[in-house]
Parts: structure tokens; C-alpha cells; sequence
């Protein structure tokens, strides 16, 4: 036989598989939505949704959020003059978004048509300093550039800043931005010429590795304030341990509120708190996952209540799994009650 005819073979006798497996799959899954699997399923997917809309409010939060409208104020007040940026740069997961997000919203609210004093936009795709304006157009109206000249792109997103009384840029995203040789020189070149246009004031946003193209640029790095923190909580300083806890105490109550559980899980006891917080690494983000997949755990165990099992379990589906964390801390506390 031929390699061809071979080919051919395989080709039919896989044809013929699928042909027999998937209605067998097909009539297995059917079945299985309605079964009382897929009600859990279903209760799963209501509660999950539900605990994504929590939002707590977090004093660094809030901090931040002030530092913000610091900003939009200087860079009214510096209209024409040369402005200055923030950087916020910390770890995935501790709030930047949500809170640049929030505030955003309470900036603009009120703003009449065609007015908006704060713009946000993100390099989530990376991308250099035309898809920055392009994005700025974008936002604000202006439809989708086709020129690639960067100095007609800088004008025009500048004049629509202008119409739209434009105070402050928020960048999202900034490491992504910075990504390869050629953008990140060139980024903060043009964010230069921003603030020394005195245009607009800026606020940058991003990980940790958004720092090394900041560093690079002596010039731009002058131009900044001091940097808004937003980290890691560490338990060895009693204010971070109380915003830890505090937020372990809202979260338990919020949960009860909106109906997810139907008792308290006891997050905010201090044996547990501090286990989550080694788990977590003190990062609100990954509680706030490890929480949502120990949820998800207890409904599938037909449960209204979230056990240190169900936590002990999510940290070695999620965070370990991930390679968040080596170890799992709350398995001492199952260790201690046996």
C-alpha cells in the first residue's frame, strides 16, 4: 500500500471515530444537564458571579484614589505649563485597575457631552506611542486614525485632549508598553514631550517591570512625584495586619450579605488570617481568588458555607497550581484540629 493510500486510511478510520463518539458524547452531556450535577453547576455559576462584583472599599484603595485627583487637579491647574506624572507600579492583583477604574468613573460622572476630564486606556496588547494615540482618538471619538505619522498622531490626539478639557492620561499597563527594545525609549520619549508640552498630566500604571524603562530615562524620571504604593500587605507591620484582617472581616460579612453563604467562614481569625496571608502572599488579588475557587469547592459539596477544607483545597488548585506559592500553609491548621 501506497504512503498515500495509508494516509488516506487513517484519515477514514478517524472520520468514522468521531463519527460514533461525538453523538455518544453529545447524549451523555444531555443527559448529565439534568441531573442534579448540573443544578450545582448552575448555583456555582450564579454564586461566582455574584462574589465578582464584590468590591470592598480598601484603604490603599482609597489612598490611591486621592493621589489620583491630586493629579487631575495639579494637571488642571498646569495647563500650558510643564505637568509631572505618578507611577504606580506594584504586583498583578493589588487593586492598580480597580481603583484607576473607579476613580475614572467618579471623575466623569457629571462631565457634560464630549467632556471628559480623565482618560484611561491600557496597553494590554502592548504597543508603542501611536497606538497610544490611537487609542486617546479612539476614546474620545475621534474614529481611527489612518496616517502612521507619529507628529500628526500627537496633534490631533492633543487637540481632541483640548475639546474634551482633558486633565488627566491614565495609562493601564504601562510594562506592556515598555515590552522590546524599540517602544520603551520611545514611550517615555513621547509621554515627555506630553508633560514638557504641558498638555496633560499623567499617571502610569503597571508591574514591577515597568520600573526598568522608567529607570533608563533619567529626563522623564524627573518629571515624576513620589510613587503611589498599592503592595503587598505584610503582616510584621501591625497597620498592614489590621488592613488584612479588616478586609477578611468585610469579605466574610459581604458574602453573608449578598447571599452566597449562609454563615460566616471565620476568615478573619487570626490562625486562618495569617495562614491565607502566606498562601496569598498578602496580595488582595490572590485572596480574592483563592476565596472564589473555595466557594465554587462548597457548592459542588452541595454546601451553603465555605470549611478551612474547601480554602485548603482552593490554595493547592489555584495558588499552587500556578506556582504562586511552594507550599500550602493552611494544611497546619487541618494538622492542629485533627
Amino acid at each position: 500500500m501506497s504512503k498515500k493510500s495509508e494516509k488516506a486510511e487513517i484519515k477514514d478510520v478517524t472520520e468514522a471515530d468521531q463519527l460514533t463518539i461525538s453523538p455518544a458524547i453529545k447524549d451523555a452531556f444531555r443527559s448529565l444537564r439534568d441531573q442534579k450535577v448540573a443544578m450545582r453547576s448552575t448555583a456555582a455559576t450564579r454564586a461566582i458571579a455574584a462574589f465578582n462584583t464584590i468590591r470592598l472599599p480598601y484603604p490603599r484603595q482609597l489612598e490611591a484614589m486621592l493621589t489620583f485627583q491630586e493629579a487631575q487637579d495639579l494637571g488642571r491647574a498646569m495647563k500650558g505649563r510643564r505637568q509631572t506624572a505618578i507611577c504606580v507600579f506594584d504586583p498583578p492583583h493589588t487593586g492598580k485597575t480597580t481603583a484607576a477604574e473607579t476613580f475614572v468613573d467618579v471623575a466623569n460622572e457629571g462631565a457634560e457631552e464630549g467632556i471628559r476630564p480623565v482618560v484611561f486606556m491600557s496597553f494590554g496588547s502592548g504597543g508603542g506611542p501611536s497606538d497610544m494615540y490611537r487609542a486617546i482618538l479612539k476614546i474620545l471619538g475621534e474614529g481611527f486614525p489612518a496616517t502612521k505619522d507619529l507628529e500628526i498622531l500627537r496633534d490631533r490626539a492633543c487637540e481632541a485632549m483640548r475639546h474634551a478639557r482633558t486633565d488627566l492620561l491614565m495609562i493601564d499597563e504601562a510594562h506592556e508598553g515598555g515590552k522590546g527594545s524599540a517602544y520603551g525609549p520611545r514611550l517615555t520619549a513621547e509621554l515627555k514631550t506630553l508633560l514638557n508640552g504641558g498638555h496633560v498630566g499623567i499617571v502610569l500604571l503597571g508591574t514591577e517591570k515597568a520600573e526598568e524603562m522608567i529607570s533608563k530615562d533619567q529626563e522623564f524620571l524627573m518629571r515624576t512625584m513620589a510613587p503611589c504604593r498599592l503592595g503587598a500587605l505584610d503582616w510584621a507591620v501591625d497597620e498592614d495586619r489590621d488592613l488584612w484582617i479588616g478586609f477578611l472581616s468585610k469579605l466574610d460579612e459581604e458574602m453573608i450579605r449578598i447571599g452566597i453563604i449562609a454563615e460566616p467562614t471565620g476568615l478573619a481569625d487570626e490562625e486562618l488570617a495569617l495562614a491565607l496571608w502566606q498562601a496569598c502572599d498578602g496580595i488582595i488579588g490572590q485572596l480574592m481568588s483563592v476565596v472564589r475557587q473555595a466557594l465554587r469547592i462548597s457548592i459542588h459539596d452541595d454546601r451553603d458555607f465555605i470549611s478551612v477544607d474547601d480554602l485548603v483545597v482552593a490554595v493547592d488548585d489555584w495558588s499552587i497550581s500556578l506556582g504562586l506559592c511552594d507550599t500550602n500553609p493552611l494544611e497546619r491548621l487541618l494538622l492542629e484540629a485533627a
